[in-house]
C-alpha cells in the first residue's frame, strides 16, 4: 500500500465522521430520524467511496496520489462548509429558523467531483487493458 493510499483511506473516513459530526450538531429538529438517517447516509457516501476507491487502488502510485488529492478537495470543501454553518448556528439567531440545505448540497458536490475522477480512473484503466490484451500477444493478467 502506497503512503498516499494509507493518508487517503484515513481521511476520508475521518472525513465522513467530521462532516456527520457538524451536521448533527446543527440539527434542531430530531422528531423524524428516519429521515435523518437518509440524509447522514447521503452525507458520509462520498467520503467513504473515495476511501473504497483509494483502498482498491492502493498499489498504483499515481492513482493513489490523485484520489488522495481527491480526498484533500472533498474534506476541505465539506468541513469548511459545514463548519461555517455550524458556526452560524451558534452566533445568529435568524439563521437557526430558516431551513438548511447544505446537508444535501454538498453532498451532491462532493458526488460531482468524485464521479469526474472515477470516470478517468475507468476510462484509464480500460486503456491499460486493452493495451496489455492486444491481438496476437498472450493475456497478462493487471495488478
Amino acid at each position: 500500500m502506497t503512503r498516499h493510499a494509507r493518508e487517503a483511506v484515513s481521511l476520508a473516513v475521518a472525513t465522513a465522521l467530521g462532516e456527520a459530526a457538524l451536521y448533527a450538531l446543527v440539527i434542531t429538529d430530531w422528531s423524524q430520524v428516519g429521515g435523518m438517517v437518509l440524509v447522514f447516509a447521503f452525507l458520509i457516501g462520498p467520503p467513504l467511496f473515495v476511501a473504497l476507491l483509494a483502498w482498491r487502488r492502493r498499489t498504483h502510485p499515481v492513482r493513489s496520489r490523485v484520489l488522495f488529492g481527491l480526498a484533500v478537495v472533498i474534506a476541505v470543501g465539506g468541513l469548511s462548509v459545514l463548519g461555517f454553518d455550524l458556526y452560524r448556528f451558534g452566533t445568529d439567531p435568524q439563521f437557526r429558523q430558516t431551513p438548511n440545505m447544505h446537508g444535501l448540497i454538498v453532498p451532491m458536490v462532493q458526488w460531482g467531483a468524485i464521479g469526474v475522477v472515477w470516470f478517468w480512473l475507468v476510462v484509464q484503466e480500460a486503456r491499460e487493458k486493452r493495451a496489455a490484451n492486444k491481438p496476437g500477444q498472450p493475456p497478462v493478467a493487471l495488478k
